[in-house]
């Protein structure tokens, strides 16, 4: 991988981040679940610290990590997951992270040396939000945020 296809995938998972953070947010406004609500965003705080880390990369290469538009959540994307069951919800958001594990495993796989740590924060994060969606799905939501929480405390 060149290192302008390196940066491109850095700065769409910035951008993904970016949005994740978004999302996370516009579903804590969206539930009167004050259990999820605070789940919603510690997933929203991940997304936040990860995006920091990738802005931080790009940074260093020169490249700004500013956004040129606001990135907004539609309507349309929110209902797909508020209008679903609990379950088909999650199966959904496990679709879309195994999709990002992929993707960013590619990543750390030509990750300069520099980058590592944050490429691979890049992936644990994912995989962090892997286990939180399968946990969800398997009805144990007192354990589901368990990699998320982990995962913040060592990025603190």
């Amino acid at each position: 991988m060149e290192r302008d296809s390196y940066l491109d995938g850095i700065r769409s998972a910035w951008i993904g981040e970016q949005f994740g953070e978004v999302f996370f947010c516009a579903m804590a406004e969206r539930t009167d679940d004050e259990s999820m609500r605070a789940t919603w965003r510690s997933l929203a705080k991940l997304e936040n610290v990860t995006g920091k880390r990738m802005a931080a990369v790009l940074e260093a290469y020169g490249e700004p990590a500013v956004a040129h538009e606001r990135i907004e959540v539609g309507d349309e994307v929110l209902s797909q997951y508020t209008n679903a069951s609990h379950v088909d919800a999650m199966m959904r958001m496990k679709d879309v992270v195994e999709k990002a594990i992929i993707r960013f495993d590619q990543l750390l796989a030509v990750a300069p040396e520099a980058d590592v740590p944050a490429v691979q924060f890049l992936v644990h994060h994912e995989q962090a939000l892997l286990s939180f969606v399968d946990r969800e799905i398997a009805g144990d939501h007192a354990r589901a945020l368990e990699d998320v929480e982990k995962l913040l405390e060592q990025s603190s």
